[in-house]
């Protein structure tokens, strides 16, 4: 029985250093004794390699980011050379109907054609209105405009005509 106290002492001790011992290869979880340099510098390498990827990622969504800017700074340069086209045949139309009001027209059907011409300038300007407050994508609004703008050289070349009967 001497020899059965201390033997029983030391397999107490044995499984409480053997409890402290752990497999696990990370630091922060292992037991007292499982300090494992390799397993240590693996995470270090993990770590290193994660920065690299998020870094390459942010590096990627910021030229992204100045490519939508360009991109809007472009559709927006877009945008307001249409409206400066529209504000143009607008204002051409209200020349070409002021000059429409002050022909005078030597005969009745110089006359019809007159009116006529006053009423296409009409729906022109209301045109050139509705297609600068629409909603409507730019490339439709573009389709728009160079119709408005072949529409405006015809009216153009019908008032010259009639002015020169």
């Amino acid at each position: 029985m001497k020899f059965l106290l201390p033997a029983i002492g030391s397999l107490i001790i044995l499984s409480l250093v053997g409890g402290c011992v752990s497999t696990e290869t990370d630091p922060r979880k292992g037991g007292l004794f499982s300090y494992n340099p390799k397993a240590y510098e693996k995470r270090i390498d993990d770590r290193k390699s994660t920065l690299e990827t998020t870094e390459a990622d942010t590096a990627q969504a910021k030229q992204e980011g100045q490519a939508l800017e360009l991109t809007q700074q472009e559709k927006q340069a877009q945008h307001e050379a249409m409206k400066t086209k529209l504000a143009v045949l607008y204002n051409e139309s209200g020349k070409l109907q002021k000059e429409l009001e002050q022909t005078k027209a030597a005969n009745a059907q110089q006359e019809k054609e007159l009116k006529r011409l006053l009423e296409e300038v009409g729906n022109f300007r209301n045109h050139t209105i509705k297609t600068n407050n629409s909603k409507t994508s730019d490339a439709a609004k573009q389709a728009k405009i160079a119709q408005l703008q072949q529409r405006m050289d015809e009216l153009l070349k019908e008032a010259e005509a009639l002015s020169a009967l």
